[in-house]
């Protein structure tokens, strides 16, 4: 399993100038998560969704803290579609497994409180989701491509484990590339998808 590492930041900035047909990416600014006024756990950071990438038909969730630090996590085909339709605040005409589990969750009166990326064992992410139901808080295992879209979708904060940051994290000046690729989109987008990189499952 491979992990895009000088690449990922380059690839999202060209879908965002429209220079890569076929990917699509959605900006934290128009329908990411609301900034909560809820801090972030000891060992965890708070992320936003900066877009959700395809790339040879697979699909990565992007995510970003304030210091500009990527955290690519690939998901399936139906995750990425849930979550894409929730940053853009949109909804298919028959309701999604995300759409059901909220309206469960609403009816039996419970809340979105977080969800979290607490580990990464075998290149897989592990995570946890909170709801808050008669005073009480309550902790369910998660995958974490279904905690971001639970999240998204009730405009939760997403926390992340540093060790799991410090492990498949994409810091900003891991993104810098020569100039004279910056200048050739078409050279640059092929060295980028050309390569072998580290991939993490969820």
């Amino acid at each position: 399993m491979r992990v895009f590492r000088h690449g990922l930041f380059l690839l999202l900035a060209l879908a965002a100038a429209n220079l890569v047909p076929g990917i699509s990416s959605a900006g934290p600014k128009k329908s990411g998560p609301a900034p909560s006024a809820l801090k972030p756990p000891a060992g965890f950071i708070e992320m936003t969704v900066v877009g959700v990438m395809e790339n040879k038909g697979a699909h990565v969730v992007v995510l970003k803290d304030k210091d500009g630090t990527l955290l690519p996590i690939w998901i399936g085909d139906s995750e990425a579609f849930a979550i894409q339709l929730r940053l853009g605040r949109q909804r298919f005409q028959r309701p999604l497994t995300h759409d059901l589990l909220d309206k469960i969750m609403h009816e039996l009166g419970g809340v979105l409180v977080k969800v979290q990326v607490d580990d990464l064992k075998n290149n897989t992410f592990l995570g946890t989701v909170f709801i808050r139901h008669s005073g009480k808080l309550l902790s369910f295992d998660a995958r974490p491509s279904d905690s971001i879209a639970l999240a998204v979708g009730n405009k939760a904060p997403i926390f992340i484990s540093l060790k799991v940051l410090k492990r498949a994290g994409i810091k900003p000046d891991q993104k810098e590339q020569p100039q004279e690729k910056k200048q050739d989109p078409d050279g640059l987008l092929k060295d980028i998808l050309g390569k072998d990189r580290e991939e993490h499952t969820l």
